[in-house]
């Protein structure tokens, strides 16, 4: 399950996506997908979170994985290649109609409630 926890050393991956309203379902769909059934295979992934904003143009999803390096094999795995979604959710990417930021993060600082 994620936590943070800045005395942790995990790598996490924050992925934002900006797309109108309509296209929203698929990439949804994809990130979903992501996190139901692709992930949870892959070596290191910790867990994950996905949100959508309240005017359903912006998609975030939160992701923890034990390395950097065990985080880019799942995400370079040439099984995402075969999934419909993937393939529409690239469309969208190339197309301009999704704009794509996926960075990864170092937890720095944390709070908890007292």
């Amino acid at each position: 399950m994620p936590h943070i926890d800045s005395n942790r050393q995990i790598c996490t991956v924050i992925v934002t996506v900006d797309a109108a309203q309509e296209v929203m379902p698929e990439l949804l769909e994809h990130a979903r997908v992501g996190l139901d059934e692709m992930f949870r295979d892959c070596q290191g992934f910790i867990g994950g979170a996905l949100h959508v904003s309240g005017d359903g143009t912006k998609l975030v999803q939160y992701l923890q994985w034990d390395s950097e390096a065990l985080y880019i094999e799942c995400r370079d795995h040439p099984r995402w290649n075969a999934l419909a979604s993937t393939q529409q959710f690239m469309e969208h990417v190339i197309t301009g109609r999704a704009k794509v930021d996926a960075r990864t993060y170092t937890v720095v600082a944390d709070a908890v409630p007292a």
